[in-house]
């Protein structure tokens, strides 16, 4: 299962990614997993379908705030995080909150 995300931050891209394995803006991607970086200030990542970085040490994801999701999609986001190993000890509602209103996951109409 994937939810499909518009790329609205392509700047900053680490030397440790290559171009060819970059985000693009405006480009639509699939996400197709949701990380909370412990190691990295809690920030939020995705894995997307089309690019493999597992291999881009420190990075393995990409920052969640750099994709729109579409709100039709939403509840399928939802479920994504809820059947992610990742997250089991996460009250999801409580993190899908926190995730809007500190403007990490962007939803569009």
């Amino acid at each position: 299962m994937g939810v499909k995300a518009i790329c609205i931050d392509d700047t900053k891209k680490p030397k440790e990614i290559p171009s060819d394995k970059w985000v693009k803006a405006g480009e639509l991607y699939t996400i197709t997993h949701l990380y909370k970086q412990l190691n990295q200030n809690n920030i939020k990542g995705v894995e997307l379908a089309e690019f493999d970085i597992s291999m881009c040490k420190p990075y393995n994801c990409y920052r969640l705030s750099r994709f729109i999701i579409k709100l039709e999609d939403f509840d399928k986001f939802v479920q994504m995080m809820k059947d992610s190993n990742e997250l089991n000890n996460i009250d999801i509602d409580n993190f899908v909150k926190e995730l809007i209103e500190n403007k990490e996951l962007i939803l569009q109409d």
